[in-house]
């Protein structure tokens, strides 16, 4: 592996508090599950895409090697919701898919923007 475990845990717990945050930004809006399943839905996406784009804009090597071990340790993280009883164990393993999109989104977005820093600072 060539992420440190700090690093990992690190944007993990960096990706958990954006998803967290819009969580509870949704819960104060009233916006819940079961009265708005796709606004919901999105807005966790989307919080979980910044995460990624976060931890993968900080990176120039290694990038997708890092966000797939970033990915598993939240899913990992995620762990303590069926622990609480926030969520089933299906629903755990299926949030591995979005997770998976989380990661997939955000890396490259952090890639386009490299991509397009890199190419500003050669100009």
């Amino acid at each position: 592996m060539t992420s440190t475990a700090n690093t990992v845990v690190r944007d993990a717990a960096i990706v958990y508090g954006l998803t967290f945050a819009a969580g509870l930004c949704m819960a104060a809006a009233g916006i819940t599950l079961e009265n708005n399943s796709f606004t919901a839905y999105l807005w966790n996406l989307l919080s979980g895409v910044l995460g990624f784009t976060l931890a993968g804009i900080r990176l120039s090597a290694n990038r997708a090697e890092h966000l797939a071990w970033v990915a598993v340790t939240l899913w990992t993280f995620n762990l303590t919701n069926i622990v609480l009883g926030l969520q089933t164990s299906s629903a755990w393993i299926h949030s591995g898919l979005t997770i998976l999109l989380m990661a997939s989104l955000g890396g490259s977005l952090a890639m386009i923007l490299t991509l397009t820093s890199a190419a500003n600072r050669r100009m």
